[in-house]
């Protein structure tokens, strides 16, 4: 993935249609339960703050997602 991608569209773009179609439902799950944190890139992959402290963070592979919960998004 190339670490310069400046916002979640362009990064689910790079990725097959598989792993596009799984990343899109963990955004909508993260979007539909916290609906007021800030969509961003950290990292070099999707990242959510609410009340301004990082909340969960995402990212693909080939044949996997993996998902990152700070202990604000436990």
């Amino acid at each position: 993935m190339d670490s310069k991608i400046l916002n979640v569209d362009a990064y689910i773009t790079g990725f097959s249609e598989e792993i596009k179609h799984k990343l899109e439902q963990v955004r909508e799950v993260i979007k539909t339960h916290a609906p007021a944190a800030v969509e961003s890139m950290a990292y070099g992959m999707p990242a959510y703050k609410l009340n301004k402290k990082p909340l969960v963070y995402y990212t693909g592979y080939e044949k996997h997602i993996g998902f990152y919960a700070t202990p604000t998004g436990h």
